[in-house]
């Protein structure tokens, strides 16, 4: 990994891909700050146009880190939930609301602002990625491009999960340990940034934590190699330890606050397990990540068959002795070696936790993120070499073929996706509603249908005032809701001390609180009737 300082005449353009001399960084500043703006502005596009399209969550999740993060902002402590959720998140985003919290109420729309600044410095650090694996501007440029804006990484460039920002740090520091084809070797400074990037990763996503595993023997070993200084060796085995820092701090808080260093794995299988089996054999599962990827992102695959087709005819094609029609792509691909092989890593080690009931338990395309950004960053770059080093037949041959991609896959993608995103826009309406229309101390009870309810919470911005009506946990037994009937419904409000309901528009809400105060969907907003007056105006159904 790491070599001696090249001579130093070796050009300016490449000093901050490499790490060379000063004077070089300097007269590459200026370029490397205008990509760093253009690729900002083409995330920030995009991002725009998958909000002006209708996206707004992946999934309930959205909605409960919201929450979650909110009741953190009102009440900080070190495990903001409790459970096998990694805390980073968490304390970033409840950070942000404690900043704001004089000027901007706790509210989804800052969460969703945060996530859409979070995914442009994302692209940010994907792009100073790409530089570090490629050494070469316009060729990771491309790529960049190309991995802010496949649909996967355009949706979660504005989702209020982290898997987009945890993905980009995992990149950033694969990359750290990469020799560009041109050399040299990264200082090992550039390794230890890394480690840091890899120590907020492990303690945002648990995919990071093969990869954190990963760098820090790859940096063990590179400290071990011969010629290297003793302060080249102490700060690459300082990386090595800082890479391995959040899971290490992770397992010894379970140990102290739960008694059990594996706490979290035992919570998520156990999740899984309550889930009931979802009828995939072994080895369905073993090959369930690789698939996804495939399923939801097929142009990412097929672009590089496509070359490989234009290329294999345009040498058939080629006069013996005849310039070449296509630059070597095979050589320029060879950089990407090293970070594919810890993003195969990755997704093996989840492949195994999903066997053992141990991995995400829905869309499990999020988790293998680092791998598609770093298959878009290998697409967007070769496709780049392809066309500028291409004669002009050959240029129209590529063109004809990634179109070709391009209509296959919207012809196919829609039939290949197994779950769909959820906005839960009726019950994001009535949580805004109730967060207008009702004092801010005011106790709500909320009814649980589904999973929903975390929606209208988020929406709302005071979890710490709004109750659920039950557990649908499937860990925990079967309870069936309070909004059923009056005299329950009754029971439960008195009993949180709740002066507002939120639920759907029913007969059994309607007949204790009367006509809703709001309606969004399916969803109503009442002032809760004490409860003497209630239980008197429903003695049938009291106890």
């Amino acid at each position: 990994m790491l070599r001696p300082a090249p001579a130093p005449g070796r050009e300016a353009g490449r000093a901050l891909d490499a790490g060379s001399s000063a004077g070089g960084a300097v007269a590459s500043a200026a370029p490397f700050a205008r990509d760093l703006a253009l690729v900002a502005l083409a995330k920030a596009a995009v991002s725009a146009l998958v909000l002006a399209l209708g996206f707004r969550a992946v999934s309930d999740d959205d909605f409960a880190r919201v929450v979650l993060a909110q009741a953190w902002a009102h009440a900080p402590r070190l495990d903001p939930t409790g459970t096998s959720w990694l805390p980073f998140p968490f304390w970033l985003n409840g950070a942000v609301f404690l900043a704001l919290g004089r000027v901007f109420a706790a509210t989804l729309e800052v969460a969703r602002a945060v996530a859409f600044a979070l995914g442009v410095a994302s692209a940010a650090l994907v792009y100073v990625s790409a530089r570090w694996i490629t050494g070469e501007r316009r060729a990771a440029l491309a790529g960049t491009l190309l991995a802010g804006a496949f649909p996967w990484s355009a949706c979660l460039g504005v989702a209020t999960v982290p898997e987009l920002p945890t993905a980009a740090l995992s990149l950033f520091a694969v990359a750290s340990l990469v020799t560009p084809p041109a050399g040299p070797a990264p200082p090992a400074g550039r390794a230890l940034l890394g480690a840091l990037a890899l120590a907020l990763a492990t303690l945002s996503r648990y995919e990071p934590w093969p990869v954190a595993a990963a760098f820090a023997a790859m940096a063990l070993l590179a400290a071990a190699r011969l010629g290297q200084s003793r302060a080249a060796q102490a700060t690459l085995a300082l990386a090595a330890l800082a890479a391995l820092a959040g899971p290490a701090a992770w397992i010894a808080w379970n140990r102290v606050a739960h008694g059990e260093a594996l706490h979290f794995l035992a919570r998520v299988a156990s999740y899984r397990s309550a889930l009931g089996p979802d009828g995939d054999g072994t080895l369905l599962r073993l090959f369930a990540y690789p698939a996804a990827m495939v399923r939801e992102e097929p142009e990412l695959f097929l672009t590089p068959i496509a070359l490989a087709l234009v290329a294999w005819r345009a040498r058939r094609g080629a006069a013996p002795g005849a310039a070449r029609p296509l630059p070597p792509l095979l050589r320029a691909a060879r950089p990407y070696a090293l970070p594919g092989a810890v993003a195969a890593f990755q997704i093996a080690a989840l492949s195994l936790a999903l066997v053992r009931d141990g991995a995400p338990t829905h869309h499990p395309e999020r988790a293998t993120l680092l791998a598609l950004l770093l298959l878009a960053l290998a697409v967007g770059d070769l496709s780049e070499r392809a066309f500028r080093g291409a004669s002009a037949g050959v240029r129209r041959a590529l063109g004809g073929a990634l179109l070709a991609v391009l209509c296959v896959g919207v012809f196919f993608r829609p039939h290949l996706r197994r779950e769909h995103f959820n906005p839960r826009t009726d019950e994001v309406a009535i949580g805004r509603a109730a967060a207008e229309l009702t004092p801010p101390s005011a106790p709500l009870l909320i009814e649980v249908v589904d999973y929903g309810h975390l929606a209208t919470l988020a929406a709302l911005g005071r979890p710490e005032g709004a109750h659920p009506d039950r557990s649908i946990d499937p860990r925990d037994p079967p309870v069936p809701s309070s909004f059923d009937d009056p005299a329950s419904l009754a029971r439960r409000a008195a009993g949180v001390g709740a002066t507002y309901l939120v639920g759907r528009v029913r007969p059994p809400v309607v007949d204790l609180a009367g006509p809703p105060l709001a309606t969004r969907g399916a969803w109503g907003l009442w002032a809760a009737p004490s409860a003497t007056g209630a239980l008197r105006a429903a003695p049938e159904a009291a106890p």
